[in-house]
């Protein structure tokens, strides 16, 4: 309150003065608990959009495959699709990359969570603020190259 009764915008404030004034955050609430939400969270996410965009997939794929057959663009790919096949057709390996993309959304948005909190938790308040950036970078790219491992 007394930076902004001086004028003063809680993102002008450095970064020591803030964490002088906050309360030292408790690691030990981030337990197998919060991360199994975290990944659970994730997993739902990344397995319903890309299990949406799956009918676009199919199109594509056919007019990839064959350029000549399928050429009416996307819209008129959907209506071939829809009339030589039926409607089912547009949901080919929906089961697949549903479940691909769970398991790949659950190791990604878990391990950012587990990486990014063991970083902070090692650095220290004051180090992990000022080394935010660095941290989420990190944890992403190892959470992403363990969960796209996983996506195999």
């Amino acid at each position: 309150l007394k930076h902004y009764t001086a004028g003063l915008s809680p993102l002008r404030v450095p970064s020591f003065q803030v964490s002088a004034a906050m309360a030292p955050t408790d690691f030990s609430k981030f337990g197998l608990d919060y991360y199994t939400k975290s990944a659970l969270a994730g997993g739902i996410c990344c397995g319903f959009t890309h299990g949406a965009v799956c009918p676009v997939d199919v199109v594509k794929t056919r007019i990839q495959l064959e350029p000549q057959k399928y050429n009416k663009g996307m819209v008129g790919g959907f209506r071939q699709v829809i009339s030589e096949e039926g409607a089912m057709a547009l949901s080919t390996g929906l089961g697949a990359t549903a479940v691909g993309y769970f398991i790949q959304g659950w190791f990604k948005f878990g391990g950012v969570e587990f990486f990014k909190i063991k970083a902070a938790a090692a650095m220290g308040e004051k180090k992990a603020w000022e080394n935010r950036t660095a941290i989420y970078l990190g944890a992403a790219a190892g959470a992403e190259f363990i969960a796209d491992i996983f996506l195999c």
